[in-house]
């Protein structure tokens, strides 16, 4: 009698030489995301490799995968791709396109319904480790797709720590929003006013953060899709992600306390340098010259994080102010311009952020919360500016909005 030799589930081999990292289950789906919505988003060449079980919070993503023109291949148990079914509760989304190739291998036996162990790699030549078990197991031969689809910049190290740094952070702000909320929520219904306030509050900053995040990756992608990248330009802005996602875990940690900011003297030119490096994002290619006349020796007591937010968001709502109708791509740079003055007063600071865009109609509501000149604002910037102003013991005002400038004065106080 013939004996049969079941194959082993190499896949989960594989995540353990990675050390076993922990993920959960909502990151996951965050990671899943983020790997095949650029493809889906932007249809290149490519194939789709997945077996995906619980299809939770993914049947949109997979629909959309399933009639689209992307090739792809389906390993679930029920599809008829498997040479045998031995990898039970392991599952896999492999990515492979000319510019990019993504893999990420879970598996779901954990002990804990709400976490899975994890092996990922981004644009690796070690991509062909998680292939080959794969070709093993598929009565489809993917040769082809492992000779065809590979990046030319092999062993990204600066954008798989980037990557990974992103999902450490994830994780962290995770568990932190979840022990706040359980935090507030054992608490009076007075308080869960509050939590829902703080919560719309943080959610308007996070995005502000995340939005730098995703100007600077579109950066990253056009100097990767050159011969030759400009090293210090992506080393720059994966230095301008890590800390805008540090800003934005910060954020998230603030919802398991009531403390609104936390006051320290700075030297406030460090602050504005630390909002130009990352609010000078919103300019890119948008011929807008950032001004700075900054007096070096003042400092100011404040809460640093909150005080660059507020300037940052100043800085974004400006460059999204000039209208195409008065500006256009012809205009010499120094025709728009956003400046940012920095002086003392006796005991205070003042801080003037100006530009030359349209002058804000309705001046008088521009700090009301829901009031936003934008079709698609919240109306929280500014009214969450105001409030972080006054949580550090400062003003905020709309000094000028006329047309030739409108310019914001901000007064703290100065320490000597």
């Amino acid at each position: 009698m013939r004996k049969i030799v079941r194959q082993q589930n190499y896949l989960k081999d594989l995540i353990e030489t990675q050390g076993n990292h922990f993920l959960t289950r909502q990151s996951l789906k965050c990671f899943v995301r983020s790997s095949l919505e650029p493809l889906l988003d932007n249809p290149e060449n490519g194939v789709v490799l997945y077996r995906i079980e619980n299809k939770e919070g993914l049947q949109g993503l997979l629909k959309r995968l399933e009639f689209s023109a992307i090739e792809s291949i389906n390993y679930a148990d029920d599809s008829d791709n498997l040479i045998e079914k031995v990898w039970a509760n392991t599952e896999f989304l492999c990515v492979l396109t000319h510019r990019y190739v993504s893999i990420i291998v879970w598996d779901t036996n954990t002990g804990d319904k709400d976490s899975v162990r994890y092996y990922s790699i981004v644009n690796s030549k070690l991509q062909n480790e998680a292939l080959d078990i794969i070709k093993r197991n598929s009565k489809i031969d993917i040769s082809e797709y492992q000779t065809k689809y590979t990046p030319d910049r092999r062993d990204n190290v600066l954008l798989n720590a980037s990557v990974h740094k992103l999902l450490d952070n994830m994780e962290e702000s995770a568990s932190d929003a979840v022990l706040g909320y359980a935090e507030q929520s054992a608490e009076t219904l007075i308080n869960s006013d509050y939590m829902s306030q703080k919560s719309r509050i943080i959610a308007h900053e996070v995005r502000n953060q995340l939005s730098i995040c995703d100007l600077y990756s579109e950066i990253i992608r056009k100097h990767i899709e050159k011969e030759i990248a400009d090293k210090e330009s992506i080393l720059n802005a994966l230095n301008t992600i890590n800390k805008s996602i540090k800003m934005a875990n910060n954020s998230l940690i603030s919802l398991k306390t009531k403390e609104n900011a936390e006051l320290k003297p700075y030297l406030l030119q460090e602050i504005v340098n630390e909002t130009i490096e990352l609010g000078k994002v919103y300019l890119e290619e948008q011929n807008i010259d950032l001004q700075v006349e900054n007096t070096s020796d003042i400092k100011v007591l404040a809460d640093s994080e909150k005080l660059i937010a507020v300037l940052i968001n100043l800085i974004k709502n400006a460059s999204e102010a000039f209208h195409t109708d008065v500006y256009n791509e012809n205009t010499p740079k120094n025709g728009k311009y956003i400046k940012i003055k920095t002086e003392k007063d006796n005991d205070f600071v003042v801080i003037m952020v100006s530009n030359n865009a349209p002058e804000i109609k309705e001046p008088e509501k521009i700090f009301n919360q829901g009031f936003s000149t934008k079709s698609n604002g919240t109306g929280l910037g500014l009214w969450i500016c105001k409030k972080s102003i006054e949580e550090q013991l400062g003003q905020i005002e709309l000094s000028r909005s006329g047309e030739d400038y409108t310019e914001f004065t901000i007064r703290l106080k100065g320490v000597d």
